[in-house]
Protein backbone atom coordinates (compact mmCIF):
# COMPACT_ATOMS: atom_id res chain seq x y z
CA UNK A 1 0.00 0.00 0.00
CA UNK A 2 1.38 3.39 -0.97
CA UNK A 3 1.76 6.09 1.63
CA UNK A 4 -0.16 9.27 0.80
CA UNK A 5 2.33 12.15 0.88
CA UNK A 6 0.18 14.92 -0.50
CA UNK A 7 -0.73 17.79 1.77
CA UNK A 8 -3.79 18.86 -0.22
CA UNK A 9 -6.59 16.81 -1.75
CA UNK A 10 -6.27 16.44 -5.52
CA UNK A 11 -9.05 16.21 -8.07
CA UNK A 12 -8.76 14.42 -11.40
CA UNK A 13 -8.75 16.74 -14.39
CA UNK A 14 -8.16 15.61 -17.95
CA UNK A 15 -6.79 18.41 -20.08
CA UNK A 16 -3.56 19.40 -21.81
CA UNK A 17 -1.00 21.52 -20.00
CA UNK A 18 2.10 23.16 -21.42
CA UNK A 19 5.35 23.14 -19.51
CA UNK A 20 8.97 24.07 -19.97
CA UNK A 21 11.99 23.53 -17.78
CA UNK A 22 13.36 26.55 -15.97
CA UNK A 23 16.19 25.41 -13.76
CA UNK A 24 18.10 22.13 -13.69
CA UNK A 25 20.25 21.43 -10.60
CA UNK A 26 24.00 21.59 -11.20
CA UNK A 27 25.66 18.27 -11.90
CA UNK A 28 22.47 16.73 -13.29
CA UNK A 29 22.83 14.58 -16.42
CA UNK A 30 19.30 15.55 -17.51
CA UNK A 31 19.10 17.28 -20.88
CA UNK A 32 16.14 19.63 -20.66
CA UNK A 33 13.93 20.07 -23.74
CA UNK A 34 14.40 23.55 -25.22
CA UNK A 35 10.84 23.96 -26.40
CA UNK A 36 7.43 24.01 -24.73
CA UNK A 37 6.11 20.50 -24.10
CA UNK A 38 2.39 19.70 -24.25
CA UNK A 39 1.45 17.03 -21.73
CA UNK A 40 -1.79 15.61 -20.31
CA UNK A 41 -2.66 16.99 -16.89
CA UNK A 42 -3.86 14.10 -14.72
CA UNK A 43 -4.89 15.79 -11.48
CA UNK A 44 -4.53 19.08 -9.64
CA UNK A 45 -4.78 20.73 -6.22
CA UNK A 46 -3.82 24.13 -4.89
CA UNK A 47 -0.48 22.61 -3.88
CA UNK A 48 0.53 20.69 -6.98
CA UNK A 49 -0.41 18.53 -9.94
CA UNK A 50 0.52 15.43 -11.92
CA UNK A 51 1.53 15.49 -15.58
CA UNK A 52 2.11 12.66 -18.05
CA UNK A 53 5.30 13.50 -19.90
CA UNK A 54 7.45 11.94 -22.63
CA UNK A 55 10.51 13.11 -20.64
CA UNK A 56 11.92 11.54 -17.48
CA UNK A 57 12.52 14.73 -15.52
CA UNK A 58 14.41 14.16 -12.26
CA UNK A 59 13.25 15.57 -8.91
CA UNK A 60 14.23 19.14 -7.99
CA UNK A 61 14.03 20.41 -11.58
CA UNK A 62 11.94 23.60 -11.73
CA UNK A 63 9.30 23.98 -14.44
CA UNK A 64 6.82 26.59 -15.64
CA UNK A 65 3.26 25.36 -16.32
CA UNK A 66 0.34 26.88 -18.28
CA UNK A 67 -3.18 25.42 -18.18
CA UNK A 68 -6.17 26.44 -20.28
CA UNK A 69 -8.93 27.74 -17.95
CA UNK A 70 -11.63 26.12 -20.11
CA UNK A 71 -11.02 22.82 -18.28
CA UNK A 72 -12.20 24.46 -15.04
CA UNK A 73 -15.26 26.10 -16.62
CA UNK A 74 -17.50 23.03 -16.55
CA UNK A 75 -17.94 22.88 -12.79
CA UNK A 76 -17.45 26.52 -11.92
CA UNK A 77 -19.15 28.36 -14.81
CA UNK A 78 -16.02 30.46 -15.32
CA UNK A 79 -15.64 32.75 -18.32
CA UNK A 80 -11.96 33.45 -17.86
CA UNK A 81 -9.77 33.66 -20.96
CA UNK A 82 -6.20 33.92 -19.62
CA UNK A 83 -4.43 30.65 -18.77
CA UNK A 84 -3.44 29.55 -15.28
CA UNK A 85 0.30 30.04 -14.86
CA UNK A 86 2.45 28.60 -12.12
CA UNK A 87 5.94 27.39 -11.43
CA UNK A 88 6.73 24.17 -9.67
CA UNK A 89 9.37 21.69 -8.62
CA UNK A 90 9.35 18.06 -9.79
CA UNK A 91 8.93 15.80 -6.74
CA UNK A 92 8.65 12.43 -8.49
CA UNK A 93 8.97 10.80 -11.89
CA UNK A 94 7.43 7.35 -12.35
CA UNK A 95 8.00 5.32 -15.52
CA UNK A 96 4.60 4.29 -16.91
CA UNK A 97 6.08 2.43 -19.89
CA UNK A 98 6.14 3.29 -23.60
CA UNK A 99 8.30 6.36 -22.92
CA UNK A 100 5.69 7.98 -20.67
CA UNK A 101 6.40 9.30 -17.18
CA UNK A 102 4.04 10.48 -14.45
CA UNK A 103 5.55 13.65 -13.03
CA UNK A 104 4.54 14.82 -9.57
CA UNK A 105 4.83 18.60 -9.28
CA UNK A 106 4.76 20.75 -6.14
CA UNK A 107 3.86 24.36 -6.92
CA UNK A 108 6.43 26.90 -5.77
CA UNK A 109 4.67 29.98 -7.15
CA UNK A 110 1.02 30.43 -8.11
CA UNK A 111 -1.16 33.54 -8.40
CA UNK A 112 -4.01 34.04 -5.94
CA UNK A 113 -6.60 34.19 -8.72
CA UNK A 114 -5.39 30.79 -9.96
CA UNK A 115 -5.58 29.32 -6.44
CA UNK A 116 -9.12 30.67 -6.12
CA UNK A 117 -10.13 29.10 -9.45
CA UNK A 118 -8.70 25.72 -8.43
CA UNK A 119 -10.49 25.95 -5.06
CA UNK A 120 -13.82 26.65 -6.79
CA UNK A 121 -13.22 23.74 -9.15
CA UNK A 122 -12.41 21.41 -6.23
CA UNK A 123 -15.52 22.54 -4.38
CA UNK A 124 -17.70 21.92 -7.45
CA UNK A 125 -16.44 18.31 -7.54
CA UNK A 126 -17.13 17.71 -3.84
CA UNK A 127 -19.94 15.22 -3.24
CA UNK A 128 -20.28 15.92 0.46
CA UNK A 129 -23.10 17.99 1.84
CA UNK A 130 -20.95 19.23 4.69
CA UNK A 131 -17.39 20.58 4.54
CA UNK A 132 -14.48 18.27 5.27
CA UNK A 133 -13.25 18.18 8.83
CA UNK A 134 -9.51 18.57 9.14
CA UNK A 135 -7.44 17.89 12.21
CA UNK A 136 -4.86 20.49 13.29
CA UNK A 137 -1.31 19.42 12.57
Amino acid sequence: MLLERRRKKREGLRTIAEYRTLKVPKGSAFKAPHNIVKAPLLDISIGGCALESPYDIPPQVKISIRIDPLAFAIGTSEKRKDPLEMTGRITSSINKGHDQYRLGVCFTSIKKKDVDLIKRFMKSKERRKFPRFSFPV
